[in-house]
Parts: C-alpha cells; sequence; structure tokens
C-alpha cells in the first residue's frame, strides 16, 4: 500500500503533459487520446480479463482503445495472429514478468503492448525499467497505470512519463 503511495508520488514528479512531449506520435495520442473528455469503449465490457479494472484504469484504457480505433485486444502472448500487418493490435498484459524482451523481436510496428500495473512492487518497476531499455521497443510511455511499449522503426528511441 504504502509502497504504491510513494511510486505515485515520484511519478507525479517526474511526470509531464503533453507540453514536455516532442515527438508528434506521442503528442497526437496525448492531446487527441488520454486528454479527450467523455470516452467511453464498450469494446472493454467484451473481456473477462478486464472485469476488475478500477475506474480511472478502465477510463484509461477506453482512451487507449478509442485513440488507437481497436476492435480486439490479445491476452495470449503467443498468440500467432498479432503480427499480423493490419491497424494496431495491442497486447494486454496484466503481468508484467510474463514479457521478455527478446519477445519484442518478433513484432511489427502496428503492434503494441499495454501492461497493467507497471508499480505493482519493486521487482515489476526492475523488469518495467528493463523491458524499456530494449532497442525494439522505440517509443515507450509511462502512464502509471499501464505502461505502453510501441515498435516504431521511423522514430527515435525515446521514453516518456506521462500524467494521464
Amino acid at each position: 500500500m504504502f509502497f504504491r503511495f510513494f511510486s505515485h508520488i515520484k511519478f507525479l514528479l517526474k511526470s509531464t503533459n503533453q507540453h514536455g512531449v516532442h515527438s508528434p506520435f506521442v503528442y497526437s495520442f496525448v492531446t487527441k487520446g488520454l486528454y479527450q473528455k467523455n470516452t467511453k469503449s464498450n469494446i472493454l465490457e467484451e473481456y473477462q480479463e478486464l472485469k476488475n479494472l478500477s475506474k480511472k484504469e478502465q477510463k484509461i484504457l477506453s482512451k487507449i482503445v478509442n485513440y488507437f480505433k481497436i476492435d480486439k485486444i490479445h491476452f495470449d502472448l503467443n498468440n500467432k495472429s498479432i503480427t499480423l500487418n493490419e491497424n494496431h493490435k495491442p497486447l494486454y498484459l496484466s503481468n508484467l514478468n510474463e514479457l521478455k524482451p527478446n519477445y519484442f523481436n518478433k513484432k511489427n510496428e502496428n503492434y503494441f503492448i499495454i501492461i497493467e500495473n507497471i508499480y505493482r512492487d519493486k521487482n515489476s518497476i526492475k523488469n518495467w525499467k528493463k523491458l524499456i531499455q530494449h532497442k525494439e521497443a522505440t517509443v515507450t510511455i509511462d502512464l502509471f497505470y499501464y505502461g505502453l511499449i510501441f515498435f516504431r522503426k521511423e522514430q527515435e528511441k525515446e521514453h516518456f512519463i506521462i500524467r494521464a
């Protein structure tokens, strides 16, 4: 309980809003996605895996789903259909420890990873920091409630800490 509280305080001190973002891709996501009012996605109700999310987590995830026009969320690391070259396809993980950096080599740039609760404990934070160092993970976004990993070949490697 205290760990998460102090982690949130540290996050708030380090994080920024759209004014601290110099990437057009991330700036557009923050201004047209995260900071939009009244966005609700019905797709979240379809998945049993998302039933236990807090209202804040549901709200942020709805904004992510709406911005990237997601019609299907994948929960299985071994799902072969994720690598198809279509619109943005997210892999949603509720446990950061399931993901290993060597998994990144298989993905294309329309694919991205949403990781729930990256501040669960010290081990989760340590694993998150390892993942964002991987060369294939070109854009990483820390939203406190979620970590996002993108594989964009046309962009320099950058990490953002954004208040949602």
